[in-house]
């Protein structure tokens, strides 16, 4: 699929979803995405970047979520993920590789994040969602995971105009369910 205007960007991703409050926030944060989006280009006329679909934003919280319960040389998971073309992202760090978007990858690469503001790039292709490499630069209304300690996601946006660099849109702070894997 190709990102183009405000177009949300849809795909079939194979439901596994463990964390139930993914599920449950992710049409609303698919909606408002699309509608900031749609904002941008009729005020600025600009081309703003990709909203990804409900089926991607709940993958999304869902991985991270169980990232943010494993812990990596001692160390709890966290990560900021965003969701953008690595031709989005300016002068982006590219992995050689692809690495699929899982607990465990996400994890494995926590704690050689380094310093703040540096997101990791996740994209899809043919159903799959990959980590592609770092980045420090996003495009306006990109969506932005941020694993801030163990079980506390909060989605953000970066802002067009204002003071600060994001907005945050939603959080959750939860804990495993008795029947989640």
């Amino acid at each position: 699929m190709h990102c183009k205007g405000i177009n949300i960007i849809r795909m079939e991703l194979i439901r596994e979803t463990t964390y139930q409050a993914a599920s449950k926030v992710a049409a609303i944060i698919e909606t408002h995405f699309f509608k900031h989006l749609a904002i941008a280009k009729r005020k600025w006329g600009r081309r703003p970047g990709c909203a990804p679909d409900a089926g991607i934003v709940e993958k999304m919280i869902d991985v991270a979520f169980w990232a943010s319960l494993r812990k990596e040389e001692g160390n709890s998971t966290k990560i900021s993920l965003a969701f953008l073309k690595p031709s989005q992202a300016g002068k982006p760090l590219l992995f050689e590789k692809r690495l699929p978007l899982s607990s465990k990858v996400l994890s494995k690469l926590a704690p050689r994040r380094g310093a703040c503001g540096v997101h990791v790039g996740v994209w899809h292709e043919e159903g799959e969602l990959y980590i592609w490499g770092t980045t420090i630069k996003l495009p306006n209304y990109c969506f932005v995971l941020d694993v801030s300690e163990p079980a506390l996601l909060v989605v953000k946006q970066r802002r067009i105009i204002g003071l600060g660099k994001f907005t945050n849109v939603a959080s959750a702070a939860g804990r495993p369910g008795k029947n989640s894997g």
